[in-house]
């Protein structure tokens, strides 16, 4: 009996955080799945000055394989904190590849006092990508149009919308800006998330796993899931997921500004 022939796809993680405790014991194990699964390299976010610092050590291990955005906790940050990451992304520029994930969160964030309290520390963190010359990367929970609102008026650099959950509105909005999302592996449980796979060109879509968070699996997720998704994808668009993965990798490689093998 013929075996199943196995596709073998080019495939990117937009977005994880390698650095989080879910990962301490078997790192090594997670970089050789995901290279087994097809990933030609993934992006880990860091969420505050501890995390941007063990971030620097997993990227300088995995050279050329991992790359690290600079990026916060949105709902738990304060003032103080975001000067420090500021200042640890000015200072090791050279070593990060965009701003993010910063933005706002409504869903943690109910007062409206404490929702506009945000947009100060997100305007610093714009100001920070343009000084850097740096893509941007947002959180937006449940504060997709606030957030588009504002980089409309205060950003013309690239823009992901991590884990996007807008409305087709806003969906729309995005996609007319010529801006980028990135779908998590299990987006397909999500109806504004198909929606928006379906709204926006493909062009402007990657893949991600947020992990540890939003498997697909019901098990910690981790960057070999990226396959999960992408095949997800295709069929929601019903192409070839050849094709899917080619064009998500490349975005990915666009946005960032990477070069892989």
């Amino acid at each position: 009996m013929l075996k199943p022939q196995v596709i073998t796809l080019r495939l990117f993680d937009a977005h994880t955080h390698l650095d989080m405790r879910h990962f301490k014991n078997d790192l090594d194990k997670v970089i050789k799945r995901a290279k087994s699964a097809g990933l030609v390299g993934m992006v880990t976010s860091s969420i505050g000055p501890g995390s941007f610092r063990r971030t620097l050590g997993i990227v300088k291990k995995y050279r050329g394989y991992v790359y690290h955005t600079a990026g916060t906790q949105v709902f738990q940050l304060s003032s103080e904190e975001a000067r420090s990451i500021v200042s640890l992304a000015q200072k090791y520029k050279s070593e990060i590849i965009a701003i993010g994930e910063v933005g706002l969160d409504y869903h943690w964030i109910k007062d409206p006092s404490a929702r506009k309290a945000q947009e100060p520390l997100f305007l610093m963190f714009i100001e920070t990508a343009k000084e850097l010359d740096l893509p941007i990367v947002i959180h937006s929970r449940k504060a997709e149009l606030r957030a588009t609102e504002i980089l409309e008026r205060k950003f013309e650099g690239d823009v992901l919308m991590h884990c996007f959950d807008g409305t087709p509105e806003v969906a729309k909005r995005v996609n007319d800006n010529g801006w980028y999302i990135t779908l998590p592996a299990n987006f397909a449980r999500y109806r504004n998330r198909k929606r928006a796979a379906e709204i926006l060109d493909l062009n402007q879509i990657m893949l991600e796993t947020d992990g540890p968070y939003l498997s697909p699996t019901g098990r910690r997720n981790e960057p070999a899931n990226i396959r999960i998704g992408c095949e997800s994808l295709a069929d929601t668009l019903d192409q070839p997921i050849e094709y899917v993965s080619e064009a998500t990798t490349q975005n990915a490689l666009r946005f960032y500004r990477l070069k892989t093998e």
